[in-house]
């Protein structure tokens, strides 16, 4: 393995730290050049017409949270009514 001049990497895996637990050094350049190069890679494009998901069958209301009627959260008409199917 070479770095972006063509230098030998001996060591790609190993750093060097001020103790145990510490902060790297800036002597490895050959860890820095890894880093920098991780850290500006191409973020991909978003992409302009993704394709969306569905579903398929219906939806059955229970009417009901718990033993409480839905009527005290919501007063959206689909939910009200116990076993309506919505297609």
């Amino acid at each position: 393995m070479t770095n972006r001049q063509g230098q030998p990497v001996y060591d790609n895996q190993n750093v060097k730290t001020v103790g145990d637990r510490g902060p790297t050094v800036l002597e490895n350049y050959n860890f820095l050049e890894k880093i920098t190069h991780f850290d500006r890679e191409r973020i991909p494009e978003r992409v302009v017409h993704a394709r969306g998901a569905g579903a398929h069958g219906y939806f059955e209301a229970y009417g009901t949270v718990g033993d409480e009627p839905v009527n005290k959260y919501t007063r959206a008409k689909l939910f009200q009514e116990k076993g309506k199917i919505t297609p």
